[in-house]
């Protein structure tokens, strides 16, 4: 476990407990490792930004409600924990330029499809294979794509 603050310590210990009971995937249904990423950069934000700090009270909400949801998984529940660890994520994203894990790669796929399907249409009547340029961009979407988030990872800029 990482070091932070008290709160902290405490809000990894019990989504720790959670993730250990509920499973691969009972962890990814709740969001929990998401949750937990979110909840260590709130806690590194939360002394210069006021939005994070009230974050911190919703965080320990989310993580106390987490056995009355997973007990009665009432779909609407899910949800409602869902929709606003999603909104901890974006106060994130847009206030203090964090990235997503693994967003760029994303993003470099459908630019390299983007442009390999391009490059197909244009190679292909040469070498009569047109998924040839949807290879050679997929290929350089996924490089640029995964160098970015290494890039983001090195600054400390993912949550």
């Amino acid at each position: 476990m990482e070091v932070g603050s008290q709160w902290y310590n405490r809000i990894a210990t019990e989504i720790a407990q959670y993730q250990t009971s509920l499973g691969k995937n009972g962890t990814k249904k709740y969001k929990l490792d998401v949750l937990l990423r979110a909840a260590k950069r709130v806690d590194e934000f939360s002394q210069t930004c006021s939005e994070c700090e009230t974050s911190k009270q919703e965080i320990t909400g989310l993580v106390q409600e987490l056995s009355m949801l997973i007990q009665m998984p009432a779909r609407d529940g899910l949800k409602k924990h869902v929709k606003a660890v999603n909104k901890l994520v974006e106060h994130l994203k847009k206030v203090h330029k964090l990235v997503a894990k693994g967003q760029y790669l994303g993003m470099g796929i459908g630019i390299g499809l983007a442009i390999g399907g391009g490059l197909g249409a244009a190679l292909g009547s040469m070498f009569d294979n047109s998924a040839i340029g949807t290879g050679i961009g997929l290929a350089i979407g996924v490089a640029i794509g995964m160098y970015l988030d290494k890039k983001a990872e090195r600054e400390g800029k993912t949550i």
